[in-house]
């Protein structure tokens, strides 16, 4: 199991795993799909017929149908706290209507205007909800993946028996997912695919719990588990997306040296499902870990609470025995803990350089260059300049998940995070990327 938060730093076409099923949704009507496909075709691509009206486009009617739409009125605050609810921003438009939007890879996606009456308000209810709907029914036809529902059942809450062992604890409520929830999770597959692919077959599972934290008292926005009701998930608590925004091209400061959105809060929980399915078996997995600078604990048995990361100084720095996020603790040559150490101090002494300043255990570490690399661009190019060493056995590692889905040699990820055809010009354009972020790093 591990848990990231979102406040941590955490050439052709992109492969899928499926094509896009021309049926319609077991919900939704084909006209509702191409309806959607007509106004959100910068998601969709372009619809398949052109001569269909906008969503939310009304006819002006009578003299007396105004009268009525005038004595239903909904007040700004009912619209306003159902944008807000919702992650969406309002433009009152020049024909005296109310426009919802929201920031998606960068550009504003519109999801439609209406009458500030209580028609309108239920018609775009309506149409965010089908919209909502119809994504995730496309993301699980081409992905493989799947959204847990209200009334399935939902995630064992995370407990502790009076040993510290950890036990299953209540089954825990779950809710339908936002719009930009799912969004974010659409970027993230873009680019993590193939990290949704389970190592059972089982489809992983997206679980978004209604009130109650997976891992309470451990402060987390996202957790990923290998086996909940048969297959991988994972699970986010209530409320952790509230502040993120959708995906990195979103931020306002433009910095690529940590991640702080939902696509990469995604990206980095389904590089926990890499790291299960990428490693054979422990001694793969622990020989890999010493690559990145870490080392058992002495007298401590194996398993992910048993690494300390090497320090320059020649000692070992372990994250908290309690899993939060304290002090860490340095280690002696008897593997008990001499000192508490701030995680900065330990960031500098390391003498393998995590990508961002969130590496509690070397399941953190990997999983959080692994999201570098697939965010792409500069997010990449910082990994590079931060860890040239962990560069390398991050994208080592990435390649081997990528030929043991598709095959070997028939993919490799471009140099903005997504999967191309393995040719001499795909191959030629990542290595003259690669060089071009070397030069600029050495010219700093």
């Amino acid at each position: 199991m591990s848990i990231a938060r979102t406040e941590s730093a955490r050439d052709s076409a992109p492969v899928r795993d499926q094509s896009r099923a021309a049926e319609s949704n077991r919900d939704l009507t084909a006209a509702v799909s191409d309806r959607f496909r007509e106004d959100l075709s910068s998601i969709f691509g372009k619809p398949q017929s052109q001569d269909l009206t906008r969503t939310a486009q009304r006819d002006t009617g009578t003299v007396n149908d105004a009268a009525e739409r005038k004595a239903s009125v909904v007040p700004d605050k009912t619209f306003n706290e159902f944008a807000r609810n919702n992650g969406l921003d309002t433009r009152q438009t020049p024909d005296g209507k109310l426009e919802f939007s929201m920031r998606y890879k960068g550009e504003k996606l519109t999801i439609g205007s209406v009458e500030k009456t209580g028609d309108g308000f239920k018609e775009i209810n309506k149409s965010l909800k089908e919209f909502t709907e119809l994504k995730k029914w496309e993301l699980e036809k081409t992905y493989g993946v799947k959204f847990a529902r209200p009334g399935e059942p939902g995630p064992r809450q995370m407990d502790r028996d009076s040993k510290g062992r950890e036990v299953p604890g209540k089954e825990l409520e779950v809710r339908d997912p936002k719009l930009r929830e799912v969004l974010g999770i659409e970027a993230a597959l873009e680019k993590a695919n193939p990290s949704q692919k389970s190592a059972n077959g089982k489809p992983l599972t997206f679980y978004f719990l209604k009130n109650e934290s997976f891992a309470p008292g451990m402060d987390g926005a996202a957790s990923y588990y290998p086996n909940v009701n048969g297959g991988p998930a994972v699970i986010v608590d209530p409320g952790s997306t509230d502040r993120a925004v959708i995906t990195e091209k979103d931020r306002k400061d433009g910095d690529t040296s940590d991640h702080r959105s939902i696509e990469s809060l995604m990206i980095h929980e389904l590089g926990h499902n890499s790291e299960e399915k990428v490693f054979k078996n422990p001694k793969e997995q622990a020989d890999f870990y010493k690559k990145m600078g870490w080392a058992p604990i002495p007298g401590m048995p194996p398993g992910q609470g048993g690494w300390m990361l090497k320090g320059k100084d020649g000692r070992g720095y372990a994250p908290p025995a309690d899993g939060g996020m304290g002090k860490w603790e340095r280690i002696n040559r008897d593997g008990r803990v001499s000192a508490k150490v701030d995680r900065e101090r330990v960031a500098r002494l390391a003498k393998e350089k995590p990508a961002t300043d969130y590496f509690e255990g070397p399941h953190e570490m990997l999983a959080e260059a692994a999201t570098m690399l697939k965010l792409g661009d500069g997010h990449r190019s910082h990994l590079m300049e931060k860890n040239p060493k962990l560069y390398n056995l991050i994208k080592g590692f990435d390649q081997r998940e990528i030929d043991q889905s598709f095959g070997k040699g028939k993919f490799i990820r471009s140099y903005e995070g997504h999967l191309v055809p393995n040719n001499d010009a795909n191959l030629k354009a990542l290595r003259d990327q690669e060089e071009a972020a070397r030069r600029a790093i050495r010219g700093r």
